[in-house]
């Protein structure tokens, strides 16, 4: 295969000079100038302690040729802080399998940390205790390797029930929670309405005629599951439905076990759920798969309502009518509220709730109403 352009090789000298780490002490040497002087300049203080431009020059010279590069470790030991931040989710498996949330998740994280100068560290050590810790736990365990000098705060998106957010808060550890929030005052958080979202899903399936509204409900330990399972609940009941306990069936992802949730597909017309409020656009994905492989058709026969409304809905057949929580922006808010905190900023407010919206596609048949 013949490349564009020819490879540029490493010289010898050069590749030596990256194995054998280059010192300040070094390039001094060489330029016949301090040590602190050449600290000075190396470290963007020049200016400011009134290094001719000319030295300055001199030294920026020396370290090229004799192919220096910071040490970011001593870097961050000297400075207390590292430039780096960690986003840190329940399960890390969540960053190995795709998902159009995840995606716009690491999007939005993405963009501002470029924006911000920060790097990111994708958090999937298991929380296995450490010998070190007195106690057995977990969740101490994990806290205490965020807190080990490698990162400068977190971002979380944890269970409801975690207590993660609030040993490091205990610690005065920076961190804020995204996608999920907390009674406690004094915890920074961006999150969405999922209760409010769930009543729009709901009210919008009600008004096209609907009253056999199954839900498709995430974890009993996820905050925005619950929140959702509330507000179909809240809209049903408004709408005089009384729920029926099967009409909730828990799917946490597209890999779930769906034989339930199929089964009650599978009954007469006049029996069977004529529409569905699920808690995820993923699951919603899988579920008109199945529906599919059933014979069922969306949304003639069945209505589908997602949540999240992630670019994905525009690419399924049919697209996927889902509640729009701004997922992208609400993970760049979290970036930049963590960036408050390590700046020491007053922010007000920095326990933020985003109002959803109802982004209507053809899955949920509104478009086949006259």
């Amino acid at each position: 295969m013949q490349l564009a352009q020819p490879v540029k090789l490493i010289r010898k000298d050069a590749y030596e000079a990256m194995a054998r780490r280059i010192t300040m002490q070094e390039i001094a040497e060489k330029v016949g100038l301090s040590k602190s002087t050449v600290s000075y300049v190396l470290n963007g203080r020049g200016d400011v302690v009134r290094i001719p431009k000319e030295t300055q020059k001199r030294i920026f010279d020396a370290a090229r040729s004799l192919g220096y590069h910071p040490n970011a470790l001593a870097r961050g030991l000297a400075h207390k802080r590292t430039c780096t931040i960690a986003v840190v989710m329940q399960y890390p498996l969540l960053f190995a399998g795709w998902s159009g949330f995840t995606n716009e998740l690491l999007h939005g994280v993405t963009d501002a940390a470029i924006t911000l100068e920060y790097d990111l560290m994708l958090h999937t050590r298991k929380t296995t205790p450490e010998w070190y810790l007195e106690e057995q736990d977990p969740v101490s365990a994990e806290a205490a390797r965020l807190m080990d000098g490698r990162v400068d705060g977190a971002l979380l998106l944890r269970d409801v029930d975690d207590p993660l957010a609030e040993i490091l808060y205990a610690h005065n550890f920076p961190a804020v929670l995204m996608f999920t929030h907390t009674t406690k005052p004094h915890i920074w958080y961006v999150d969405c309405d999922n209760t409010t979202g769930a009543v729009l899903a709901v009210e919008h399936l009600l008004r096209l005629g609907h009253r056999r509204i199954l839900h498709v409900a995430g974890s009993p330990h996820s905050g925005a599951a619950q929140e959702r399972i509330q507000g179909y609940r809240c809209a049903m009941e408004r709408a005089g439905i009384a729920v029926k306990e099967e009409w909730i069936q828990e799917a946490t992802s597209p890999a779930a076990d769906f034989s339930q949730i199929a089964a009650l597909f599978q009954l007469s017309a006049q029996e069977r759920p004529t529409a569905v409020f699920a808690w995820s656009d993923d699951v919603a994905v899988r579920l008109l798969q199945i529906l599919r492989s059933l014979g069922l058709r969306v949304p003639q026969d069945v209505a589908i309502v997602g949540f999240d409304s992630t670019g994905m809905c525009d690419h399924v057949d049919p697209p996927l009518s889902s509640v729009r929580q701004p997922v992208y922006d609400m993970a760049h808010k979290a970036v930049e509220l963590l960036h408050a905190r390590l700046r020491g900023m007053r922010v007000k407010p920095f326990q933020i709730r985003v109002a959803p919206t109802l982004d209507v596609r053809r899955s949920c048949g509104a478009y086949l109403v006259s």
